[in-house]
């Protein structure tokens, strides 16, 4: 269809065209000779318009999608990039630095604070899980923080073992600029919370955008 219709203005054009001088020739082959000369020309104008076009598309598509398509969002990452050991105690409750990054898609999250910053409203899902210290008695609590709001926790501070882990999951409704991390807290003047990790990555905290609102 873009074709035809280029091709339609091109024949205009030719028919606007001064009349080319064909020395003896007859004046019906003159013409005939001038307008298949135009059309070729054309033809290749068209195919350089096309090309142009399809580009253009495609920018029109990308652009789309970074300011009025379904926008992406999705991470996953484990504590530790490499090495074993404890991490904590702190004297504060503390963002966990979730290091390892599996996934970023949309570069919400931030390894370096551990922090996940919404650049869109919606519904999200969160997931979040804990290991504890590899010592007796265990001593480990991470709490899922949305800015300064205590979502879910995991516990284990009690029992003889010390080789434990659980899970927690939330969906809820973010607007934008609105944080959301795991944090290790603390305890004055008790015990301070630690939990372990190392390459099997018992630790780790995830989520992914649901659908815009």
């Amino acid at each position: 269809m873009k074709s035809t219709v280029l091709l339609l203005v091109a024949v205009g054009f030719c028919v606007c065209e001064p009349h080319t001088d064909c020395g003896g020739e007859s004046s019906s082959s003159c013409a005939l000779s001038s307008v298949t000369q135009s059309i070729a020309m054309v033809m290749e104008k068209v195919k350089v318009l096309e090309t142009r076009l399809e580009k253009s598309q495609k920018d029109v598509e990308e652009l789309r999608g970074l300011i009025g398509g379904r926008p992406q969002v999705a991470f996953s990452a484990a504590l530790r990039d490499s090495g074993s050991g404890d991490i904590g105690p702190f004297t504060v409750s503390t963002p966990l630095k979730y290091k390892k990054v599996f996934s970023n898609t949309g570069n919400s999250y931030n390894p370096s604070t551990g922090v996940f910053t919404a650049l869109v409203k919606g519904m999200y899902f969160f997931q979040f899980s804990m290991f504890n210290n590899l010592k007796s008695p265990p001593n480990s609590v991470v709490s899922l923080m949305k800015n300064s709001e205590r979502l879910v926790s995991v516990w284990e501070t009690t029992g003889s073992d010390s080789n434990d882990m659980g899970s927690n999951a939330v969906v809820i409704t973010l607007e934008i600029g609105d944080h959301v991390y795991a944090e290790l807290l603390p305890i004055p003047g008790l015990y301070y919370r630690i939990v372990y990790d190392d390459s099997m990555n018992y630790n780790t905290f995830s989520g992914f955008l649901l659908f815009t609102m």
